[in-house]
């Protein structure tokens, strides 16, 4: 059941960069109108979703979860008005990954050789398969990206405190809106929305990132920050095998190896983590 709902989040995670590409890159929408809407059409399917779950405890409104959310979707869009889908998700969920590993490090989560050995394999996994790289992406859509890692991982951090993963996800929309209109008014005479990327925002946002962002936060409470931050490196591998199915891009040998070394890491750092906690367990008998 655990794996089944790592596999969806990760999933949503591909699929919201593959949408995002999609609408951008043949300009179907500007990237401002594409979070705002994406963030919009979020809180109503977050709206929905709460009226039908009862017995939920009201929550203290959080502003720091909807200043990392606007930051993560805005540079996110941004970004992926030029960087390839692959290459994209790679830049931020290594800034995620490498953000949040040294985070728990800082905070005192134990690094065991399995750990260590895991987290290196997959993150030599993900810079397989873009070494050598065919071209250098723009540093500013790339630091675009890096900062839209760094403010996902910020997201990811205060998630792992949470009790309620609907209300915290709504409260953390709800706060986006106004930030992300905010920062949006410079960029009014530049907007532009075709109904092709309105559609593709409005499913990447009620779909893929509000209700997948509620099951994150749900499996949060269940991982360490290691584990989390390694886990989202599955991420870019799905987002080149999906680029090749939507986007026509080309699936190599070396793709699938990567592949191989990103999961065999990820699950080399799960069986650390279980054994970890089984130490624990035989220590407090």
């Amino acid at each position: 059941m655990m794996w089944g709902k790592i596999a969806l989040a990760m999933s949503a995670f591909a699929a919201n960069s593959i949408f995002c590409r999609l609408a951008l890159a043949d300009r179907m929408i500007d990237p401002y109108s594409f979070s705002i809407i994406r963030i919009v059409s979020g809180v109503l399917a977050l709206a929905v979703l709460l009226g039908s779950v009862e017995k939920l405890k009201p929550q203290r409104e959080n502003w720091k979860g909807g200043l990392y959310l606007t930051g993560y979707i805005l540079a996110f869009s941004v970004a992926y008005m030029q960087l390839d889908a692959g290459l994209g998700a790679l830049l931020l969920f290594g800034t995620v990954q490498i953000s949040m590993a040294l985070y728990a490090v800082y905070k005192g989560e134990k690094v065991t050789w399995f750990r260590g050995i895991g987290l290196s394999v997959a993150f030599l996994g993900i810079l397989l398969l873009f070494l050598p790289a065919t071209h250098a992406p723009s540093l500013f859509y790339a630091f675009m990206m890096i900062l839209a890692g760094l403010s996902w991982a910020g997201y990811s951090l205060i998630g792992m405190s949470t009790g309620q993963p609907i209300v915290m996800t709504y409260n953390n929309f709800i706060w986006a809106v106004p930030i992300c209109l905010l920062l949006s008014l410079v960029r009014i005479p530049n907007l532009y929305i075709h109904w092709n990327g309105l559609a593709l925002a409005i499913i990447s946002g009620a779909f893929t990132s509000s209700l997948a962002y509620v099951l994150w936060y749900d499996l949060l409470k269940h991982l360490d920050r290691m584990t989390a931050s390694t886990l989202q490196l599955s991420v870019p591998c799905l987002a080149l095998l999906a680029g090749v199915i939507f986007l026509n891009e080309t699936l190599s040998l070396r793709m699938l190896f990567a592949t191989i070394m990103v999961l065999s890491g990820i699950g080399l750092l799960i069986f650390a983590g279980r054994k970890i906690a089984v130490v624990q367990q035989i220590a407090k008998k």
